[in-house]
C-alpha cells in the first residue's frame, strides 16, 4: 500500500478536485527570499517626501545669517565713511576759520609794515639818516622773513594783466601799445595772500590803450 505519513489524502489534491463545495483559497506569499527573484517588476515605488529636511532648514537659515551678516556690514562701512566725511568737513572748517583769522591779524600787522617802507623812502640818500635807514631796513626785512615763514606771501604785479581778484585799480595809464591795454604799469603797495586767501589786495595803476584817429 502506498505510504500516507498519516496525512492521508494529501497530497498533489488540489481545491476544487475533492468534488465539494469548500472555496479555494489564493496564498500570498510574503517569505523576502521568495520575492528576490522576481526582480522590480510591480513593486511600488516609495513616495518621495516633498517636505524640507533638516538640513535644508540649517541651510537656509546659514545663507539668512550670511546675508544679515552682509547689510550689517555694508550699513557700517556706510556709517564710518560718513563719519571720517564728517570729521575731514569739520577739519576743513576749522582749519579755514583758523585761516581766515589768521589773516586778519596779519592785516593788522601789515600797516606797521606799510609804516617801515614808509619811513625807508622818506629817509633818502642823506648821510645822517643812514643809520637809522639801516636799523629800519634791517627790522622790516626781518619781519617780511617771518611772515614768509608762515606762508604769506608777498605780490607785486608790475607787467602782469591786470586781476580785480587780488589788486585795486587805482589809476589809468595811458600806453602806446595794445599789448599794454590791461598790464600793471606801475605797485602803490603790495598785496599780500595766504595760500589761496588774498590777506590784502595790491593797489595798482593799469595801462590803458586808446587808439588816436589815423
Amino acid at each position: 500500500m502506498p505510504e500516507t505519513n498519516g496525512r492521508e489524502g494529501i497530497g498533489n489534491e488540489m481545491p476544487g478536485d475533492r468534488g465539494d463545495d469548500r472555496p479555494s483559497f489564493k496564498v500570498k506569499d510574503r517569505r523576502h527570499w521568495a520575492r528576490e527573484d522576481r526582480g522590480d517588476e510591480g513593486a511600488p515605488e516609495e513616495p518621495v517626501s516633498t517636505q524640507p529636511t533638516i538640513i535644508d532648514e540649517y541651510k537656509k537659515r546659514a545663507q539668512d545669517a550670511e546675508r544679515q551678516l552682509l547689510e550689517y556690514i555694508a550699513a557700517f562701512k556706510e556709517s564710518q565713511a560718513e563719519q571720517e566725511a564728517f570729521r575731514a568737513r569739520m577739519g576743513r572748517d576749522v582749519d579755514r576759520r583758523v585761516e581766515l583769522r589768521f589773516g586778519e591779524l596779519i592785516a593788522d600787522l601789515l600797516e606797521t609794515l606799510d609804516d617801515l617802507d614808509l619811513a625807508l623812502s622818506h629817509a633818502g640818500d642823506s648821510a645822517e639818516a643812514r643809520p637809522l635807514a639801516e636799523g629800519v631796513a634791517l627790522a622790516r626785512d626781518r619781519f617780511v622773513a617771518a611772515l614768509e615763514r608762515h606762508g604769506v606771501e608777498r605780490t607785486v604785479f608790475d607787467g602782469q594783466d591786470f586781476d580785480p581778484n587780488v589788486a585795486e585799480a587805482v589809476r589809468l595809464d595811458p600806453v602806446d601799445s595794445p599789448d599794454l591795454d590791461g598790464k600793471v604799469t606801475q605797485t602803490f603797495r603790495a598785496g599780500y595772500r595766504l595760500g589761496d586767501q588774498v590777506v590784502r589786495a595790491a593797489r595798482v595803476a593799469v595801462g590803458r590803450y586808446e587808439q588816436t584817429p589815423g
